[in-house]
């Protein structure tokens, strides 16, 4: 269990985090000298039945606040902490405003110095804070007046907490990172989600740096493992990770999290007494992150009350739904909004207004179950594989409401009505293609699927699929045609082609050029290309090169070598020469295949980098082997 202690400078908060645990949370030699908490602060306290908890004393200075909202966005129970001699102070209301903007309603306050002031004194201060919390303990760290109630407290909300489900894959917000001799580099943080183990491979996001866990502690002693709610320090290594390349605000998480997304929808509520203005430039807070952006209001100027907005964020970060979030205003640097993320992947193209709407309502719901039966009466479909990331599901078993289309490996959940209309679009696109060229097999994939372009791609992807396992559509190679429709290859290139595809298939990650195949034809290059260009249109080549055709099979076998030596490599990408070093089709072949490659979406390059986006079984609409 972790508690925060917040509140306005100088009010006592370090001092009694000493008194409820022996530690004193001040840990930089500047905060010492000043006498303030600058940075989070940590300690915690062992009670009598064994359980711990964590306390995090956040910095009250409002040069601070990015500090303390790192702080507070990953608590449990807050306990706020106000002076009996102060009395509470603006920054107070602040601080409250803040945690409540986060969703967290379990406060209780702690009334400090009492024996500095008198007792109709303590009493007046009370009544002032009376609204905020029916939990008010006056106490003393000095003298341990009231440190019984406060103690007992403490003690309370332990035995009630409900431990956070260790479900998900794990996620860690780093707020610290430093070098200790003899271990190395270690990261600090709260586990949000999921469970770690020494041993464990995580990735550092977004850069996409591969790490493993060296070591644990939660709350300073050496663990096997940690898991949701605790405060752990993990010793990480990797081939690319050092102290300059590991920031407070990044995420460390289980491989398959990996996601860094530079939009969100997120469903906020302004600070009483202020407006979010549309397309205000913002700080937004998120994990222990602070990242300029800029916040436009979805369907509004101005947001006076709750609702959805999309942020448009100036770097990448690794969020997911309900993370909680604050936005700050980037001119004043203060708290106009705060709320929790509702869709970490917006889509692309534009949505009208009242439909997304609609949409962000039904993902608002904290239930999956509920939630997806409403996304799916809001769009007629949902990609689970997304909606299961959204939510870091260790499961897509029972997300049911419609029926599953597409690939096993990426579902996609369809109303009746939704698949039954895109099926017809398609069934009357292939009709018109082969009334308009009778003497050809067929559209390839991008040209049929052009007819659903209003849809998300993987929509129509899955459609497609659907109807060819009905048997309502054939599939040869890469062409689609109706059941029925009987489109050959001139005789003349048949027996041609039967000389063509030994040659091509011998070795099909180096075909033969065109000349090659000229000559083992005995044509002349200006026959033999529009040749091949004619077998390409029946789907029998793929131009891959300038001066090679390759089979679809070809290309689907150079795919798989992308793939495996990205699986390979410590970070998920690979080089030019890495490609060739494993293929051996040679280094300027290889660059001609990449760039293939990349052209039909296959990799993408990043430098001299490139990761694989999907398979060219997936892009050519080539069942997979």
């Amino acid at each position: 269990m972790i508690v925060a202690l917040a509140g306005h400078v100088d009010h006592g908060k370090t001092a009694l985090v000493r008194a409820l645990t022996g530690i004193d949370p001040d840990r930089l030699p500047d905060e010492k000298a000043r006498g303030m908490t600058i940075d989070l602060g940590f300690a915690h306290t062992v009670l009598p039945d064994g359980s711990t908890v964590g306390f995090v004393d956040v910095p009250g200075h409002e040069r601070f606040l990015t500090n303390m909202l790192a702080g507070v966005l990953s608590i449990d129970s807050v306990l706020l902490v106000v002076a009996a001699d102060d009395g509470p102070m603006p920054q107070t209301q602040e601080h409250l405003a803040v945690l409540r903007l986060t969703g967290v309603t379990d406060i209780a306050i702690a009334v400090t110095k009492i024996d500095r002031v008198d007792a109709a004194r303590v009493a007046e201060v009370c009544a002032q804070l009376a609204h905020i919390s029916p939990d008010i303990m006056p106490v003393s760290a000095i003298t341990g007046a009231g440190m019984e109630r406060l103690q007992a407290w403490v003690a309370a909300k332990a035995a009630s907490w409900q431990r956070r489900s260790a479900a998900g894959g794990f996620r860690l917000a780093i707020d610290r990172g430093f070098l200790v001799p003899g271990t190395g580099l270690v990261v600090t943080g709260t586990v949000a989600s999921g469970t770690v183990a020494v041993g464990d491979r995580l990735l550092l996001s977004p850069s996409h740096l591969a790490a493993r866990v060296r070591g644990i502690q939660v709350h300073h002693a050496a663990a096997a493992f940690a898991s949701a709610g605790d405060r752990c320090a993990l010793a990480i290594a990797g081939a690319r990770i050092e102290k300059a390349t590991v920031h407070r605000g990044d995420w460390l998480l289980a491989p398959q999290l990996h996601a860094p997304v530079s939009k969100l929808d997120v469903q906020v509520r302004p600070t009483e007494g202020r407006v979010l203005k549309h397309a205000s430039p913002v700080h937004v807070h998120i994990g222990s992150a602070s990242i300029r952006g800029r916040a436009m209001v979805l369907g509004a100027t101005d947001l006076k009350a709750e609702g959805f907005v999309h942020l448009a964020l100036h770097r990448p970060t690794a969020a997911l739904f309900g993370d909680r979030i604050i936005l700050r205003d980037e001119a004043t640097g203060r708290v106009v909004a705060g709320g929790r993320v509702i869709d970490p992947f917006p889509p692309a193209r534009r949505v009208p207004r009242e439909q997304r709407a609609a949409s962000l309502t039904a993902m608002a719901e904290p239930e999956a179950p509920t939630a997806l039966a409403g996304l799916l009466r809001a769009e007629g479909w949902v990609d689970l594989a997304r909606f299961g990331s959204a939510r870091n599901l260790d499961s897509l078993n029972g997300l049911d409401g419609g029926i599953r289309i597409g690939r096993l490996a990426h579902p996609i959940l369809v109303s009746n009505e939704t698949n039954e209309s895109l099926g017809q679009a398609l069934l009357r696109t292939l009709a018109s293609w082969h009334e308009k060229n009778p003497s050809l097999p067929g559209p390839g994939k991008a040209a049929l699927l052009s007819s659903l372009r209003a849809w998300p791609e993987e929509i129509a992807e899955a459609v497609l699929l659907d109807r060819i396992k009905r048997s309502d559509i054939a599939q040869r190679d890469a062409i689609f045609h109706l059941p029925g429709h009987q489109a050959r290859l001139a005789p003349a290139d048949a027996a041609l082609w039967t000389r063509i595809e030994p040659a091509v298939n011998a070795e099909p990650l180096r075909p033969p050029r065109v000349l090659e195949i000229a000559a083992l034809l005995g044509l002349p290059r200006e026959e033999t290309e529009p040749l091949l260009s004619r077998l390409e249109r029946f789907g029998l080549l793929l131009r891959v090169a300038p001066n090679r055709f390759y089979a679809p099979s070809g290309v689907v076998a150079l795919s798989e070598i992308a793939t495996e030596t990205a699986q390979n490599a410590e970070d998920g990408t690979f080089t030019a020469a890495m490609f060739n070093q494993r293929s051996g089709i040679g280094r300027n072949l290889t660059i001609q295949v990449l760039e293939y490659l990349d052209k039909i979406g296959v990799t993408q390059r990043i430098g001299e980098h490139r990761h694989v986006v999907r398979s060219a079984a997936d892009v050519l609409g080539i069942p997979h082997r």
